[in-house]
């Protein structure tokens, strides 16, 4: 019943009645993806050039967390206490305390998306521009590239990671 949508342009916006009404939250920002906890009480939402913003009241109040960087996606367990976000043109970087600290993980590409298992543990991420999928099944600390290169720009996942499915590339979107 709990939802949360990101404007590109605009605020971040919240429903605890399943979408029929709507609060705007947090200042307008490039927005560009949020992740949500199982229950909807712990948020992550991350803007290009901005910070990674993180809530623990379903959105009523937010801290800024990690540096201003081209941030693309995120993803969160169903505890909201591991997160993974990915730069364009940058890094994977993971936190495992609800997003008090992050580590830099992986390679500098241009990372698209990312998703995870319900524990957090297992992660898969695609690059465009020639990119591939990436997997991991340690929560981030290793990657596998899988597949072959292609401009992906969508990735997600079963609720136990071993079914991480592309949705497209950009071939296919267009």
């Amino acid at each position: 019943s709990r939802l949360a949508a990101v404007a590109g342009v605009g605020k971040i916006a919240t429903s605890t009645d399943s979408g029929v009404s709507w609060t705007e939250r947090e200042q307008e920002r490039g927005w560009t993806s949020i992740a949500s906890s199982a229950d909807g009480s712990k948020l992550a939402a991350v803007a290009h050039n901005d910070q990674i913003h993180t809530s623990t009241d379903g959105g009523g109040s937010w801290t800024a967390r990690e540096q201003n960087r081209a941030w693309k996606s995120i993803t969160s367990s169903a505890d909201g206490s591991k997160l993974a976000a990915v730069v364009s043109n940058g890094r994977i970087y993971t936190s495992t305390d609800s997003g008090a600290s992050w580590t830099a993980r992986e390679s500098n590409r241009y990372w698209e998306s990312i998703a995870s298992s319900v524990d957090g543990s297992k992660l898969a991420a695609v690059a465009t521009l020639g990119g591939r999928i990436y997997t991991s099944t340690d929560g981030g600390v290793s990657w596998t590239a899988r597949d072959s290169e292609r401009d992906w720009v969508f990735i997600t996942s079963s609720a136990d990671g071993s079914k991480p499915g592309p949705v497209g590339n950009i071939d296919q979107k267009c």
